[in-house]
């Protein structure tokens, strides 16, 4: 998708500020600081559009962006961040539950990884989570810039294995620096957003 317009719509805090339509949903999950508004931002083609703060643990509402007015982007509260209190978690994890769990708009999560690390827990959780709930989601290996290509393959294979996951789930490597699969994410959007509503719109 060539994204002409996009923009802020808002930070929510409870059910009831979400957008009230039924415009498709694209959504952001990860760790705190493994990259979910840099990728926005690069996906976009825009510096500033999600808010990427210099500490980990910032995003603490659930954050629509429209794009071309026929979609939208979510970047969900970071989870994992060791300095947030223990309410603090449990509050930004309730939110993030609830909007998985209710939200009828959602066609697509794209749940991050960082291709430095192995998956944490936390991370192990929320793909338990995803599982669970049935949404489509894809993996994306982040900030594999950091490692030459040979480590990235490498490391890639390495983090699969850990996971918990169909072997049919897409497993993208990208980079928000290098523009690394970009094209790749925006066919998953275009599939699970457009082109499977158009197949549904045709047998009906």
């Amino acid at each position: 998708m060539l994204v002409k317009d996009s923009k802020f719509i808002i930070s929510a805090a409870k059910a009831e500020q979400w957008p009230d339509d039924e415009l498709p949903e694209v959504v952001f999950s990860g760790k705190s600081n493994v990259g979910k508004s840099g990728l926005i931002n690069a996906l976009c083609n825009r510096k500033n559009l999600a808010y990427s703060a210099s500490a980990p643990g910032k995003t603490r509402l659930v954050n629509f962006y429209e794009i071309n007015g026929v979609m939208r982007m979510v970047d969900l509260p970071g989870y994992g961040y060791s300095k947030a209190s223990k309410q603090e978690t449990k509050l930004y994890g309730k939110l993030a539950e609830r909007y998985l769990t209710q939200r009828k708009n959602i066609r697509l999560i794209i749940q991050i990884l960082d291709i430095r690390h192995d998956p944490t827990e936390d991370d192990l959780h929320m793909i338990e989570f995803l599982n669970t709930i049935g949404l489509p989601f894809v993996i994306a290996v982040n900030k594999c810039d950091k490692l030459s290509k040979s480590q990235a393959i490498n490391r890639a294979r390495s983090i699969a294995g850990m996971l918990d996951i169909d072997p049919d789930t897409p497993f993208i490597l990208t980079s928000v620096t290098a523009k690394r699969g970009m094209e790749e994410i925006w066919d998953a959007i275009d599939f699970y957003c457009f082109d499977q509503e158009d197949d549904n719109n045709e047998t009906e």
